[in-house]
């Protein structure tokens, strides 16, 4: 921040708002490490006791933290669970690992979203290590740069624990992964993220591959950028490897659920809308089947409009698709036993989009029982919503309770004495 009396009076009046958010950020952190310190669990407690486990989430010498009370703090922080886990890991990290660090927040002098960036680097040392890099960045820490931050972090993971650096490299290989992101497909063009993590090997080859059959394209007169026949050459890649495969039916499936809501009829596929425009470039490629499933959002809303609906889609497609019968999300559907059937397990899917724990956002769920089974909880729309694993286990472990008080609405009530309402129902 300029030391200057500024002349320009907006100018003036940025820097004593940028100057604000800095000390409510520091108090934020500060009143977030002092309610660590109130829930603090000890590693072996956390080990052997269920019913209180603990988390840690910095690095080795940090407390430890009760991992069911996070969730209150989650909330109140109005943050993700796994957001949240970030960020109080690197509170706990900052505070007792990187004391030099930690100084210079306090007094203002760096932000804490850069301290935080050389907090979850620092996480994966010893505590020698941890040291040696607060020793060598803080006084910079201010202008670093984060070359200079994985710099500094991996010679002091080479100079106080070579045998570790192997480690992490041959660990490293059990990380390899390729993610196909079909849950965040972008409305607005159809398009979907692909990452991974691969062997240089195999990389070097997928590369040559996809540069190869970019090139046919090419030749074959496709006018698309490279950029763009590659991204291609992928699926012409993977519906090759289809074909080969003699016990599986080549060509794409989609599958359409064809939305009825107050406000307009709603297209979506892979839990995204798209154009009507993508949907039938999709549809309309050799060999695809469709199948649309209608779906009843509005409650009390008309069946038959939905699965007139339906047909009208089907037959704009103009692709022999199926259409399956309606489902609608405000009918309480039941099943005899503990498993869904799968018509109901697909309307609890739809209707609840993902967990239904406040700002959780992860699309992993379990089908949980809100009345347990073993307690006389039946196996029924009402009675059923979707929890991530870290949630359900709170929800079965803890004293966080809920109640569906309507078809996709949640009230949820903390241990601290809070309650929470989800309503994935209004969600567009």
């Amino acid at each position: 921040m300029p030391t200057s009396r500024l002349l320009d009076p907006a100018l003036a009046a940025v820097a004593r708002a940028r100057g604000r958010k800095l000390r409510e950020e520091v108090a934020e952190l500060v009143a977030v490490l002092d309610w660590c310190a109130a829930h603090e669990v000890f590693g072996a407690e956390a080990s052997i006791n269920t019913m209180t486990p603990g988390l840690q989430l910095g690095g080795p010498g940090c407390p430890w933290v009760s991992e069911f009370d996070t969730h209150d703090l989650a909330c109140v922080l109005g943050r993700s669970p796994d957001s949240c886990a970030v960020y109080v890991g690197s509170a706990l990290e900052l505070r007792h690992r990187l004391p030099r660090l930690w100084a210079r927040v306090v007094a203002l002098e760096v932000p804490v979203w850069k301290a935080f960036r050389i907090a979850e680097q620092t996480q994966q040392l010893l505590p020698a290590g941890a040291a040696e890099v607060d020793r060598a960045l803080a006084p910079t820490a201010h202008s670093c740069t984060f070359a200079q931050v994985d710099r500094t972090v991996a010679s002091a993971l080479a100079a106080h624990c070579p045998e570790e650096v192997e480690r992490r490299r041959l660990a490293a290989l059990e990380h390899r992964r390729f993610d196909v992101h079909l849950d965040h497909v972008r409305s607005i063009d159809g398009t979907v993220e692909v990452t991974g993590t691969l062997d240089l090997a195999d990389a070097v080859d997928l590369d040559t591959a996809v540069t190869g059959v970019a090139a046919q394209l090419g030749d074959l007169g496709s006018t698309e950028s490279w950029d763009a026949r590659r991204a291609l050459a992928v699926g012409e890649i993977a519906r090759a490897q289809l074909a080969l495969d003699l016990e599986t039916t080549t060509g794409r499936g989609v599958t359409v659920y064809a939305h009825l809501r107050s406000d307009s009829d709603v297209v979506e596929t892979t839990s995204t809308t798209i154009t009507a425009e993508q949907l039938a470039s999709w549809c309309r490629q050799p060999g695809t089947q469709v199948t649309i499933t209608p779906v009843l959002d509005l409650p009390g809303g008309d069946p038959t409009a939905a699965q007139a609906m339906a047909e009208q889609v089907a037959t704009w497609l103009d692709t022999g698709a199926h259409v399956r019968p309606v489902i609608d999300l405000a009918a309480d559907l039941t099943s005899s036993g503990y498993t869904p059937s799968p018509t109901l397990a697909e309307q609890v899917d739809l209707r609840d989009r993902r967990c239904v724990f406040p700002h959780c956002n992860r699309r992993r769920t379990d089908r949980d029982h809100i009345r347990p089974h073993d307690s006389g909880g039946e196996t029924r729309s009402s009675n059923l919503a979707r929890l991530c694993r870290a949630h359900h286990r709170a929800k079965t472990h803890s004293p966080w309770t809920y109640q569906q008080l309507r078809p996709g609405v949640f009230e949820w009530h903390s241990p601290a004495g809070a309650t929470y309402v989800v309503d994935r129902s209004a969600e567009p």
